[in-house]
């Protein structure tokens, strides 16, 4: 794949363990900085749960290789998407995430 592929910035998060003023653990979400990634949006659907339309979008980010886990999660575009799974790229130079916007 070529640099030009990778024409998004996505933004990583990783959850970060805290503590409030009154001592009782709290978790945030820090960004990581932006790296360039190809979106590709496998599948969305609208469906009807709990009385309420309900919308799920499905896609897989391609960046190029460097420390990702399924804990973290993905902001792109103004949505926030958890990770599915964490796939690495047949020649080992870029990992494709899986992921599913959050409601």
């Amino acid at each position: 794949m070529r640099a030009g592929r990778l024409d998004k910035r996505v933004v990583f998060q990783k959850q970060v363990k805290g503590r409030d003023s009154a001592g009782q653990p709290t978790y945030t979400w820090q960004n990581l900085p932006a790296v360039w990634a190809n979106v590709l949006f496998v599948s969305g659907r609208e469906y009807i749960s709990a009385d309420r339309q309900q919308q799920e979008s499905v896609a897989s980010i391609r960046i190029r290789k460097r420390p990702v886990t399924a804990s973290m999660r993905v902001r792109f575009g103004g949505v926030v998407y958890e990770i599915s799974a964490v796939l690495p790229e047949q020649s080992g130079e870029y990992l494709d995430v899986a992921v599913k916007a959050i409601k």
